[in-house]
């Protein structure tokens, strides 16, 4: 019975120490310097909306030099 009780226990430690090795690789490959962050797929040419008309005209005007941010006049 005990020994039933070390295997169990080496198995447990040996999963937990895979999954936050994995865990740990997995955040250390992606890299956090992107400007739109990990979303910015979403809108990129490859992502689900780059056919929709909204996100063409959004493109369009960007490429035209029109932006969403505010300026402010002084």
């Amino acid at each position: 019975m005990a020994l039933w009780g070390v295997i169990s226990l080496s198995l447990h430690c040996w999963v937990c120490l895979r999954s936050g090795a994995a865990t740990t690789a997995v955040a250390a490959g992606l890299p956090n310097d992107k400007p739109g962050g990990p979303l910015d797929w979403l809108l990129s040419d490859k992502g689900p909306f780059h056919h929709s008309p909204e996100y063409i005209d959004f493109v369009e005007k960007n490429r035209q030099g029109f932006s969403t941010r505010y300026k402010i006049y002084r």
